[in-house]
Order: structure tokens, then C-alpha cells, then sequence
């Protein structure tokens, strides 16, 4: 469902209009759009293969398999260093006070030529706490004065692309209506937010990584599948009902939803995610929490 990256300039202009009343983000905005502009860039140069057919595609849905559990995704080693080194520099020329050693990532020992392919095997189906994990247990965080936060950041940053273009591919091939989960048709990760779409007020959710849309009940915890209304609610701030956290009291998990219906117009989610952090910090102090998964920026 749908395509990414959006278009550049409808990223700018929606910037611009978070800026407004988000004035204290401005670099965080700053770096996404530097990520973003470094991503888009490469999309072309991927070329990620779909093995399966429509009616293969299909049946893994139906077997509630993501698609990346019936073929693997290739990642060219190379590529990937090339784009992990100017996020990496993106991020430096976005935000000065980063260390310096952030810019010789890419040079890492486990990164290295004749082992970057055997790291991005490894690594490749992980969420933010496993690669976190990984980091640490391969020493990369010491090896290169890091902090493991912000190599997986880095990392996961120069992998979106490899998986959008994976995910546009399918898209172009099976739609997601079959799709009852609420993990990703295609690569399997959690959403960290969704929306109520414009149309027709369906909650659609959003992969963090690649960036699939599928949708999903609204009257559903997308994390525990939990339908008993009673312990399911919701929360805003006053002066803004659009943006809301969804929270499930069984599983005391939440989801942030952003609904297009009340704006009158349509949103980017990864824009949201950033805008909203002071949903997450509201959430958390009710006691609600997001589960293991990988969100960029949050």
C-alpha cells in the first residue's frame, strides 16, 4: 500500500508547517532531512529482487508469514557503507556537537570489507534492542567510541532504503488487503505509530523501516490483539485531539495515532513521530511503554 520516499519537496513544505509550532525541533528536523534527502538519493541505485510470485506472496500472507520469512533480502556490502558514511556525515553537518568519531563508522572492524556482508546477515531482521545488543557484545561501541544508541541509529538508517525499495517492489506486485497482523506484511517489524486515514477514517499502520502501510482494526491492540473494549482507551492534549495515544491496560503498551480526518489533510508518519515525543513522554509516565522495536528519532 503506497510508495516511499515521499517527494522531497512535500517533506520540505510539511517541515516547515511542523516548524511552526514545533520551533525547539528545528535540529532534530534538520537531521531527519538531511537523512532523508541521503536516502531518497539511493533509492534508484538499489535493486532489490523479489523471488516469489503474486500467488506465493499470497500464501504467505495467508500463513500470517511476512515476506522477508519466505526469501531473503540481499544487501550489497558496498553500498551499504557507501550510504552509511554520508548519513553519517549528514548527521555531523545537522548536528556539530556530535563526536567526531561518528564520521569513521563506516571504517569500523566489523564493518570492514571482507566482513560487512557477514555483519549485515547478522544483523539484517533485528529490532533497535537486538542490534543494540549485537553492538555491544561485538565491542563495536568500544572499538569505536560510540555509543551503542547511536551506531544502531546509524545503521538502521542506511538500511531503510535497501527495505523500502524491497517493500515498493512487493507493492508494485500484491496489495496488503489480505494482511490481518499487526506486524509488517513485508519485513515483520512493529509499528511505532499510525493514522486514521482521510477518506474513510481506517487506521492504517506504518512500518518504521520499510515503510509498508497496511490496515489494521481500529478497535484492536496492535500489540497483544486485545479487542476487550473496556481496557482499551485513549488520550490527547487538549489543544490538540488529532494526535493520540492509543494504550491497551493488559498489555500496557501504546501506539501513537495521528488522525488525518480531524487535520483535513494527510501526514507523514515519520514527521509525526518526531513531533509527537511529547506524547511518548506522557505515555510513559502513565506507565505505558513501546515494545522492543526499532523507532528512529523517537
Amino acid at each position: 500500500m503506497g510508495q516511499y520516499p515521499p517527494a522531497i519537496k512535500k517533506v520540505e513544505a510539511e517541515i516547515d508547517l511542523q516548524l511552526q509550532n514545533n520551533s525547539n525541533l528545528k535540529q532534530v528536523f534538520d537531521v531527519y532531512k538531511r537523512i532523508f534527502f541521503v536516502q531518497s538519493s539511493y533509492l534508484d541505485q538499489i535493486n532489490t529482487e523479489v523471488s516469489l510470485t503474486e500467488e506465493e506472496m499470497k500464501d504467505c500472507f495467508r500463513n500470517d508469514q511476512h515476506i522477508l520469512s519466505c526469501q531473503d533480502l540481499k544487501i550489497d556490502g558496498q553500498t551499504f557503507l557507501d550510504l552509511l558514511e554520508k548519513i553519517c556525515q549528514a548527521i555531523k553537518e545537522a548536528s556539530p556537537e556530535a563526536p567526531d568519531n561518528l564520521l569513521e563508522l563506516s571504517k569500523a572492524r566489523e564493518l570492514q570489507e571482507s566482513k560487512v556482508n557477514g555483519f549485515l546477515e547478522d544483523i539484517k531482521a533485528f529490532n533497535k534492542k537486538e542490534l543494540e545488543q549485537y553492538v555491544q557484545d561485538k565491542e563495536m561501541d568500544q572499538n569505536t567510541g560510540l555509543d551503542s544508541e547511536v551506531i544502531s541509529f546509524a545503521v538502521f538508517s542506511a538500511l531503510i532504503p535497501f527495505f523500502s525499495s524491497f517493500m515498493n517492489s512487493v507493492s508494485e506486485t500484491v496489495d496488503f488487503s489480505l494482511w490481518r497482523n499487526s506486524f509488517c506484511p513485508v519485513c515483520g517489524q512493529k509499528p511505532v505509530i499510525a493514522k486514521h486515514r482521510k477518506d474513510d477514517g481506517a487506521r492504517i499502520l506504518e512500518c518504521w523501516l520499510c515503510h509498508a502501510q497496511w490496515n489494521f482494526p481500529r478497535l484492536e491492540c496492535p500489540h497483544c490483539n486485545n479487542e476487550d473494549q473496556g481496557s482499551l482507551r485513549f488520550f490527547y492534549v487538549p489543544e490538540d485531539r488529532a494526535r493520540q495515544v492509543h494504550v491497551c491496560e493488559k498489555c500496557e503498551h501504546y501506539l501513537k495515532i495521528i488522525d488525518e480526518k480531524m487535520l483535513q489533510k494527510e501526514v507523514i508518519l515519520d514527521l509525526e513521530a518526531i513531533a509527537t515525543g511529547h506524547l511518548d513522554v506522557l505515555a510513559n509516565k502513565e506507565g505505558y511503554t513501546l515494545p522492543e522495536i526499532a523507532s528512529l528519532l523517537n
